[in-house]
């Protein structure tokens, strides 16, 4: 793949995955500014993972009338109107009704930058370009939190969304002149693979043990991860109400771990011996950073996020890479499954654990999460007859 068209792929990601997450170190002055209680404004996150569960329905159906160019032309505009018109909301309601909207423009935008590097990589080097597009996303995602914060903390929570719309609006041109407008291969035999043969391989994928316990264990790590990075912005001024924005948004720096974690996977798993050893180590360290978050110090909060990010994108990388390993059925259907478990558990991560914070404080919150925590490692230890 041309570096000039790689380029226009990882601009429109960082942008893309920077508005999903933005909001997250606002809740607590969206909550104020949109007179809600704590329990409520996590919507606003939840409604956009939503849409995100889709991903396979997206790509199966969208890509097959428009190219990944155009798609990404046409979703990028409209989520910069969305951005926009939630910037000027006043209604929270209204808010989340927009972010659900924008969950299927991001899942359309990130199922056409995937789609379209698998089709201009030769195939021996996809695996490289896919590596640094995660990477990517994982920059994306601190990006957006670290922006905002900065950005609230001297202008306002609005203007955050203004810029991150013309932000977005500048994916437009990029895409326009870099990218080339090519389209998915017709298959050769439609008659071969039919919709009846497609529906058995779905369900193939839920039947197979192997699957389901990565499926479940991978609901429970980001139901835990959604929790913490959506209400630590409350736990942050619950300590110290005078904590500026930008304390709050330098708080998600450990998120960069990740970045390390997707491409030291492999060498750690042979380090420890197998993907089964290492996702659970992955589990042990994260549970154990996590028991650390409860200690109410920020200095201490800030140095445990970056442990608990690097135990969470450790199972992460090796449960989606192992799930390609084994898989025997085509993969656009296993990891379609994946991460629809993957942002289900964001959807109710970021809501549920919320009513427990409100209600029962901070430390029955963490103790409800470290048992989702107990119960994905215990789900991993289940596949020590297929690793």
């Amino acid at each position: 793949m041309p570096i000039k068209e790689f380029i226009a792929i990882i601009y429109t990601t960082v942008m893309t995955i920077s508005a999903l997450h933005m909001p997250e170190p606002l809740l607590p002055i969206l909550a104020g500014s949109l007179k809600v209680e704590m329990d409520t404004i996590p919507l606003i996150m939840s409604a956009t993972y939503i849409p995100l569960t889709t991903i396979p329905l997206i790509s199966g159906i969208m890509l097959k009338f428009l190219s990944p160019k155009n798609m990404i032309l046409l979703a990028a505009l409209i989520h910069s109107l969305i951005v926009f018109l939630i910037s000027i909301a006043e209604n929270l309601y209204l808010v989340i009704c927009l972010r659900f909207i924008e969950g299927f423009l991001i899942s359309a935008i990130l199922t056409s930058n995937t789609t379209y590097i698998a089709l201009k990589s030769v195939q021996g080097r996809i695996q490289f370009f896919i590596s640094y597009y995660i990477a990517f996303t994982i920059i994306g995602g601190l990006f957006g939190r670290i922006f905002s914060s900065i950005i609230a903390n001297y202008f306002g929570w609005r203007i955050c969304f203004q810029i991150m719309s013309v932000s977005l609006l500048i994916v437009i041109p990029v895409v326009y002149y870099f990218l080339e407008n090519i389209k998915l291969p017709k298959s050769i035999d439609t008659k071969s693979h039919s919709d009846q043969d497609s529906f058995k391989e779905l369900k193939m994928v839920f039947l197979d043990k192997t699957y389901l316990y990565i499926y479940i264990s991978i609901f429970c790590l980001f139901f835990v991860f959604s929790a913490i990075t959506n209400f630590l912005p409350f736990r942050i001024k619950n300590i110290d109400k005078e904590s500026s924005q930008i304390v709050i948004g330098f708080i998600y720096t450990g998120y960069i771990t990740g970045i390390f974690m997707s491409f030291i996977a492999t060498s750690i798993i042979k380090w420890i011996g197998n993907e089964r050893k290492t996702m659970l180590a992955g589990f042990i360290m994260y549970g154990f950073f996590l028991l650390l978050l409860s200690i109410p110090s920020i200095p201490i909060i800030f140095l445990t996020m970056f442990g608990f990010c690097s135990g969470m994108f450790l199972v992460h990388s090796v449960a989606s890479g192992y799930l390609n390993k084994i898989a025997t059925i085509p993969k656009s259907l296993v990891n379609g499954a994946y991460i629809a478990f993957y942002y289900s558990g964001g959807v109710l991560g970021s809501y549920i654990p919320g009513l427990i914070y409100k209600n029962f404080g901070w430390g029955t919150f963490i103790g409800l999460l470290f048992v989702f925590i107990i119960t994905g490692l215990c789900i991993i230890t289940k596949l020590s007859d297929h690793a």
